[in-house]
């Protein structure tokens, strides 16, 4: 929650002050209000209400056509649809290096907010109808918090439902801005003025934190029941009801100004400008301009004021009350489209005079049908004919006196002009908008719509343009909205751990990051980071069915490359994708199987030493690639002047462990080469293996033994120690030698068979 930041004001520094502001809204009055009643037009428009007939037209057609509203609905049906459908998300991306645990938990956290906690589809499409029909919305975004009194014990307590980021739509009479020239948000205006009604006892709660103290006290109080109590529920400052407001509820038909004098609400104008403050606090205030006795810079102020009560009841510092925030006045904004304005045209502009056009045309076939239904009657006076006395039905036969004199005009009115025209109008409307019939549902039954395939297709690819024009101006206001709750988020969220809860499910995390206690905790360590966000809009029918067949294609491929085939992970991932695209639960009838160990790059393994975690090897690193990348991290982070001690001892441990492992893997190497080179000689080792072994065979065989060692003595020449004569030793076999026989080894025969056998 920011804190109150209240700046205390002499009475002489409000007055001037007090009347800065009320310069300042009578200078932006008159085009506020030119601007409110075109609005207040287009509303009109969209209820489909006309004005009363003028005197002598009450039997006239007086319908409308409701172009504007039917062209509204579709369009407001679409970019809801986009917006709020099944598989919208937000998802972030990071500006520097980060972990995909940390930025996929980040965008989950932005949907929970959005659409969970803040519940922001109904404000949102509050938000959205306005900028379609008037071509510009704003929202009011302030760190917001919800509270309700219960009972504990018998004591009233309060207690918080909700503190986080707000949104609430803003009525075109509501934001006032000055008619600035060049200016494009309602950031960078010189001053800006929301109007909005307040309650003396809102008034009583926010005193000390929003308001200043001095508003919880009695005579105070008092005051400002007195004031509502005599005041009228418009704002005094303004010329009557307000337009857009006044509209609307004569549309909805209640009456406001007597339940708001019962409420005892007063007008409270929030205004947010540049104003130079004092350099000491004295009794007598100088000119707002005297550079002597004022600071030389403007500071941004927001000043709560009672206009009613020329009252000053809250100012402070946006510099304090958002310091880590860029976009510090709590504004959001959408157009339609870009134009170089700041409020471009909506389709009540785009649509107004086709409406007025096609109402007056359809009137005309009212009147022309009408003729022809009820003719024209021609009679004498003294005929005897009495029309008015007689009513006129079909088939009905009026006696007269004399009814040859009875002349019956019938008229056949050629309409194919007007049908002609009347679809001119709708097709104008379409090229507008670019909402044609068919993305309506209809069928094109128009005299010029194209009969031909080619023609259709051309038709519906032409509107696919354009939505893609209006979805992507959509989208980038959006993910600007969503990026300023996020900095919202980061300013006023407590920094403790574990970290604000919230939900989502294992499938949503994908294994990213932990949800075993049924969701998952922001903390300080995701809000530290800055992300860019991006807005992922939902598919429509249409499109879910290209997409399984999009992932059809993709299977079929992908389960044909053998890189797929022999990793289980990918096989499993890949049927997980499948079923998904068809709504089933693949994990529910096999579960995924363990993750195989993957290696890290050298940034990744920098990130997550940055975040306090200590990184340790893989076996299948690039020992030496890693080695290269991490000293130059090493080198780029002890020239910062903040530089992380601790993610740089956790570098210089990791070096280390690549070295040691790069010894590991070269002795290894040289092991399994010499266990290779005795397990598999070459061809050279074989030959010359043999030749010493049949040396070695030869100089046993005739008794001589090794060079330069006398014969073995025990037996006859070439006759081995103890054995019989003529038998060569036997000797040992040795790896990689094929020992020979000592039958086919030099001229010795070979022994005969004994009664007959060996």
């Amino acid at each position: 929650m920011p804190k109150s930041f209240q700046i205390e004001l002499s009475d002489a520094e409000q007055t001037v002050l007090s009347t800065r502001i009320e310069q300042d809204f009578l200078l932006a009055k008159a085009s506020h209000q030119r601007w409110a009643e075109r609005c207040a037009g287009w509303l009109q428009k969209w209820e489909g209400r006309v004005n009363p007939p003028q005197p002598g037209d009450e039997d006239k057609p007086n319908h409308v056509v409701p172009l504007l509203q039917w062209q509204t609905f579709n369009k407001l049906a679409r970019d809801l649809q986009s917006l709020l459908g099944e598989d919208a998300e937000v998802t972030a991306k990071p500006t520097g290096p980060s972990d995909r645990g940390v930025t996929e938990k980040v965008g989950r956290w932005m949907t929970s907010r959005l659409f969970d906690q803040m519940e922001i589809i109904n404000p949102l499409c509050e938000f959205e109808f306005r900028r379609i029909v008037n071509g510009w919305s704003c929202a009011y975004r302030p760190w917001y918090r919800r509270e309700f009194d219960t009972l504990e014990n018998g004591k009233r307590v309060t207690v918080c439902d909700y503190e986080g980021p707000g949104f609430f739509p803003c009525e075109p009479d509501d934001i006032v801005v000055p008619p600035e020239r060049g200016v494009r948000s309602i950031q960078d205006f010189s001053f800006v003025i929301r109007r909005v009604r307040v309650t003396v006892d809102d008034l009583q709660r926010g005193a000390g934190s929003l308001y200043y103290q001095e508003c919880s006290s009695p005579k105070f109080v008092q005051d400002a029941l007195q004031w509502a109590a005599q005041a009228v529920s418009n704002d005094y400052t303004m010329p009557g009801q307000d337009p857009v407001r006044a509209e609307r509820e004569l549309s909805e038909g209640v009456d406001y100004d007597s339940y708001m004098l019962g409420r005892r609400s007063i007008w409270l104008w929030e205004w947010y400008g540049k104003w130079r403050p004092l350099k000491t606090q004295k009794d007598q205030t100088p000119a707002e301009d005297d550079l002597d006795r004022r600071e030389l810079m403007e500071s941004d102020w927001v000043v709560r004021f009672i206009p009613g009560m020329r009252k000053i009841v809250a100012c402070q510092d946006l510099l304090e009350l958002y310091p880590k925030m860029r976009k510090r006045r709590p504004f959001v904004e959408s157009t339609l489209i870009k134009d170089g304005t700041y409020r471009p045209k909506g389709f009540g502009a785009l649509l107004e005079d086709l409406e007025d056009d096609a109402t007056a045309n359809s009137r005309l076939f009212s009147a022309a049908g009408e003729l022809s239904v009820w003719p024209i009657v021609f009679f004498k006076p003294g005929s005897g004919m009495k029309p008015g006395a007689i009513k006129m039905q079909p088939g009905t036969a009026i006696p007269t006196e004399d009814p040859t004199s009875v002349n019956v005009v019938k008229l056949a009115p050629g309409v194919d002009f007007g049908i002609m025209r009347q679809q001119d109008i709708l097709a104008l409307a379409e090229r507008v908008t670019g909402i044609t019939d068919q993305s309506l549902g209809r069928a094109v039954d128009r005299p010029n719509a194209p009969r031909t395939a080619t023609g259709q297709l051309a038709l519906i690819e032409e509107g696919n343009v354009r939505a893609y024009l209006d979805a992507t101006i959509l989208r980038e206001d959006m993910e600007e909205i969503i990026g300023d709750l996020w900095d919202l988020d980061v300013a006023f969220v407590p920094q403790t751990e574990p970290g604000l809860f919230f939900r989502v499910t294992e499938e949503q995390a994908n294994g990213l990051f932990d949800v075993r206690r049924g969701g998952a905790f922001m903390g300080p360590q995701e809000f530290g980071g800055r992300y860019d966000f991006r807005l992922k809009f939902a598919v429509t029918v249409w499109g879910r069915q290209q997409k399984k067949q999009e992932t059809m294609v993709f299977y079929q491929a992908a389960m044909a490359n053998p890189l797929v085939q022999t990793n289980p992970n990918a096989m499993w991932q890949l049927l997980y994708m499948l079923a998904k695209s068809f709504d089933l639960d693949f994990a529910d009838i096999i579960p995924k199987p363990p993750d195989i160990d993957r290696p890290k790059t050298p940034d990744e393994e920098w990130v997550e030493m940055l975040e306090g975690q200590e990184v340790h090897v893989n076996p299948q690193d690039d020992d030496n690639a890693h080695i290269t990348a991490h000293i130059a991290q090493l080198e780029d982070e002890r020239q910062q002047p903040d530089r992380d001690a601790q993610a740089i001892a956790f570098g210089v441990r990791h070096i280390l462990d690549h070295q040691q492992q790069l010894r590991t893997k070269m002795l290894m190497q040289t092991m399994m080469q010499q266990v290779t080179q005795a397990l598999n000689p070459s061809p050279q080792q074989q030959l010359a293996s043999r030749m010493d072994q049949h040396f070695q065979n030869a100089v046993q065989m005739y008794g001589g033994g090794p060079p330069g060692q006398p014969p073995q003595p025990g037996g006859p020449p070439g006759a081995a120690p103890g054995g019989p004569p003529g038998v060569a030793p036997q000797t040992a076999a040795v790896p990689g030698q094929i020992p020979m026989p000592p039958n086919v080894v030099g001229s010795q025969a070979a022994p005969q068979p004994q009664n007959g056998m060996m």
